[in-house]
Parts: structure tokens; sequence; C-alpha cells
């Protein structure tokens, strides 16, 4: 197996272990769409770099942009801090992704 695939069955393994947690999901959706070369994939593959570690970010940037206890941030904003973590820039092939504003309390993301 290559690179390529290595880090993606990383991140589908990573998803399978919580599958009821659709946030793991969709951010592992779109990490796998942008792991489109030996060198993002290598970034994924970092032994230290875990989606649990990404959401976890993620939800720290958000609780610093919310008004009481809900944030609205725009999904190419979440996804790009996903990104972000990785070390990985977008993938110009990948899904555009839809700009939508939803309100959630940061207790949904416990």
């Amino acid at each position: 197996m290559g690179k390529i695939e290595d880090a993606i069955k990383k991140i589908n393994t990573e998803i399978q272990k919580e599958p009821s947690n659709r946030y793991l999901a969709l951010i592992g959706e779109h990490i796998i769409d942008n792991i489109t070369s030996e060198a993002a994939a290598e970034k994924v593959l970092k032994k230290e770099k875990t989606l649990a570690k990404a959401l976890g970010g993620i939800q720290n940037k958000a609780s610093k942009q919310k008004t009481g206890d809900c944030a609205v941030i725009e999904d190419s904003v979440v996804y790009g801090w996903a990104r972000e973590y990785f070390g990985l820039t977008a993938n110009p092939q990948a899904p555009a992704e839809e700009v939508k504003g939803i309100c959630v309390s940061l207790e949904d993301f416990l």
C-alpha cells in the first residue's frame, strides 16, 4: 500500500472507532478528499495528528467565537481549520463546501 492509501486508511479507522460521531465523520471525509499527494499523506500519517485532536482544536477555536452558548461558523471556515491542523491545502478537485450557518451549542460537541 502507498502512503496515500495508508493515510486514507488511518482516517477511516479513526472514523469507524466512533461511528455515531457525525462531526468526526464530516471532518474525516473532508481530510480524505484533501489527501491528494504523497506529501499530504505524510502530513496526515504523522503519529501525533489525529481526527480527535483536530476536532478538539476546532472546538477550541469555535468556543472563542461564541456568543452565550452558541457559535455560528461557516463550513468553509471549519474545514479550513481542519486542513490547517493537518498542514494541508485545499484540494481544488474536492466537492465545493456549501456555505451555510448553523447555531449549535458547544455542548453538542461533548
